[in-house]
């Protein structure tokens, strides 16, 4: 199915700021999935939800359900959505479409009772004006019928329970208020209690129609933050919305910390054999090539991060072609007696350099005591003619400020000087992806910022305002959106090496 069939749902959300998930055809399972979200927006209903055809059909209930079958619920037909919005359960920001909470009320299979088209598909049957579907769900179980009352704008139907042996008097809205996805109540997710608890430890959960198990989710990661390996995955669900636009297709090197910050650490380039089916690989390097594993949706972004894969390090490359750059790294690294804000007065001197050839850069903290900056170009380019230029600004910014600035990476040249390391910039590294977590004493993020917050950090002399935490970083893209996500578009051209002398 083309993807102008969730045209509408597109056109009225800007993914840069709303965690729902992406408009994409979804891949049908081998059972078709419905689900009943409990939406608190301006006014309190439900969305129903079924598969059909690569979407899911959907529609709002302001009572919500009812296991009575004399009680006729009148259901507003909606737009389409993208099948993984069955996993979904969040906050949608303030002036963004259904501003409010969703909780995955009810999940499970149906089967069409009366089908018209191809296998369970119920689209022509919408086309029809009745439906009749049999619900296996945790909450809602038997035959519901679906009957349209008015067409055109507002379309309106009707949802009324069967009689069978599964129909009852009583409220099932007041007996089942907790989601069937993660154990809490609208309210608990409104206030961004984690996703996952501690216990049970290992757990299965379902997300993107996959099927995943959940390990050692109480062990403690961060001792001095008592950040348990629940807490992880709860911050990359809920941060996925954002961060997986600079996974997609990037070849991943896992730097894996399997019993915390504080214990050993081993670096993962080669995708595991025991990966699932569904975790997409990526080929790359010229004298040995490696199977990398790449992070496309949530399942795989959590897959890995069950791995205790605490920092995700990713190519400046994107698959297929893994010889093209898409943009430009600088890492800011302080020596002895140097911090942030230091690292902040380079960055901002490299960006005025960048300004006069023509080029923009946006800044993101390292998630430790430095800072990055990327140059996004998206155009035709290689990794040599990047380097040789990152490599041009570096001695350019040395030669400008020779008592500041040192651009050979050897340690002995650091005292009292910022490292502008500008060697990743090679089909061979990687660097730490926005919003990655960092192995910090504390769960601190690789985290995009403002040029004005690099600005008053510098003015105040302030590092904690370059330092920021998980929740911190939920906030902020809740509040901000993606500030990074330029550099996913922006085009660029490099400009003549002469121009920097």
């Amino acid at each position: 199915m083309p993807k102008k069939a969730l045209k509408e749902y597109e056109e009225k959300r800007h993914f840069e700021k709303t965690p729902e998930p992406a408009a994409e055809i979804g891949q049908p399972g081998t059972s078709s999935l419905f689900v009943m979200q409990e939406h608190k927006a301006r006014r309190l209903h439900y969305d129903f939800r079924l598969e059909s055809d690569g979407v899911l059909k959907s529609w709002a209930i302001p009572k919500g359900p009812s296991m009575n079958p004399k009680d006729k619920r009148l259901a507003i037909r909606t737009e389409d959505h993208p099948i993984s919005y069955a996993d979904f359960e969040g906050v949608i920001p303030k002036g963004e479409y259904g501003a409010g909470t969703v909780e995955v009320w009810d999940r499970g299979i149906f089967l069409n009772l009366k089908p018209r088209g191809n296998d369970n598909s119920v689209t022509e049957n919408i086309r029809d004006g009745h439906v009749e579907i049999w619900l296996q769900g945790e909450k809602l179980k038997g035959g519901f019928a679906l009957t349209r009352i008015k067409e055109g704008k507002d379309e309106a139907w009707l949802l009324v329970k069967m009689r069978d042996e599964d129909a009852a008097d009583n409220g099932v809205l007041e007996k089942q208020t907790r989601s069937v996805l993660t154990g809490r109540t609208i309210d608990e997710i409104a206030g961004s209690k984690g996703y996952l608890k501690e216990k049970p430890a290992n757990i299965h959960v379902s997300m993107n129609g996959r099927d995943l198990a959940l390990t050692n989710l109480d062990k403690v990661l961060y001792p001095e933050a008592k950040f348990t390996k629940a807490d992880v995955l709860n911050y990359y669900i809920a941060i996925s919305t954002f961060i997986l636009p600079h996974l997609e297709k990037r070849p991943l090197t896992m730097k894996r910390y399997p019993d915390g910050v504080t214990a050993q650490y081993f670096y993962e380039k080669s995708c595991p054999v025991y990966r699932p089916k569904w975790v997409p690989t990526t080929r790359a390097g010229k004298t040995k090539p490696v199977t990398f594993c790449t992070v496309d949706d949530r399942a795989s972004l959590v897959w890995v991060a069950n791995l205790a894969s605490l920092e995700l390090h990713v190519m400046l490359c994107k698959a297929p072609d893994v010889l093209r750059p898409t943009l430009i790294a600088f890492d800011f690294d302080p020596g002895p007696d140097k911090n942030i804000i230091d690292c902040a007065i380079a960055a901002r001197n490299l960006r005025g350099l960048l300004s006069e050839v023509g080029l923009q850069c946006f800044p993101k903290t390292s998630g430790g005591k430095g800072l990055h900056l990327y140059i996004p170009l998206n155009t035709e380019t290689t990794f040599k003619e990047t380097k040789v230029f990152a490599h041009a600004l570096a001695l350019t910014m040395e030669k400008a400020y020779p008592n500041d600035i040192v651009s050979n990476m050897r340690k002995a040249l650091r005292k009292g000087k910022i490292f502008i390391d500008w060697s990743q910039n090679d089909e061979h590294k990687t660097t730490v992806s926005v919003y990655s977590l960092r192995a910090q004493p504390r769960p601190t993020v690789s985290t995009p910022v403002t040029w004005e917050e690099v600005d008053r950090a510098i003015e105040k002399k302030n590092p904690r305002a370059l330092s920021f935490e998980t929740k911190d970083v939920i906030k902020r893209a809740e509040e901000y959106g993606d500030l990074f996500a330029p550099v996913l578009k922006m085009e660029q051209e490099l400009p003549d090496i002469a121009k920097l002398k």
